[in-house]
């Protein structure tokens, strides 16, 4: 072996040292990477909710359209809530979460969410019960992907 290529001891106790300080500056955002796992009651909960919100779905009636958009959104909160995304709005954990989401689920879980909006905070909005449909099924796929 050349010694070009041969690492003596001092060189490995000094990368041995670096790699150490490295470890020990990254380790406490190691934890920040990782999603709280949700418990068992929690899952229960999530699938009632999302079975409620299945039904609703198969309705035509535009006031349980309009319903289940609301508990859908709740609903991706709720976990949003438990997988200790942090923020005191919906938009702020969600905004919270979008490094851990792919950008096709953000933007997903947002354009619904807009729906969302439109019906709260318009007195008159004409949603047809295909958008309100639309919405509830990109919260309950992305659900999955939080």
């Amino acid at each position: 072996m050349s010694k070009r290529n041969k690492e003596t001891i001092e060189q490995k106790i000094v990368i041995g040292f670096f790699r150490g300080i490295w470890w020990l500056i990254t380790l406490p955002f190691k934890g920040l990477r990782r999603k709280k796992q949700l418990n068992l009651e929690d899952k229960k909960y999530i699938i009632l909710k999302r079975q409620e919100i299945e039904s609703y779905l198969k309705s035509e009636n535009h006031l349980e359209l309009r319903h289940a958009v609301f508990e859908a959104d709740k609903l991706v909160d709720f976990v949003l809530k438990k997988r200790n995304y942090h923020g005191e709005t919906f938009a702020d954990r969600l905004r919270s979460a979008e490094k851990f989401t792919t950008p096709a689920v953000y933007n997903n879980i947002w354009q619904a969410h807009k729906v969302r909006n439109q019906i709260a905070h318009e007195d008159n909005a004409a949603i047809s019960n295909q958008t309100l449909k639309n919405a509830i099924n990109l919260f309950l796929v992305c659900l999955r992907s939080i």
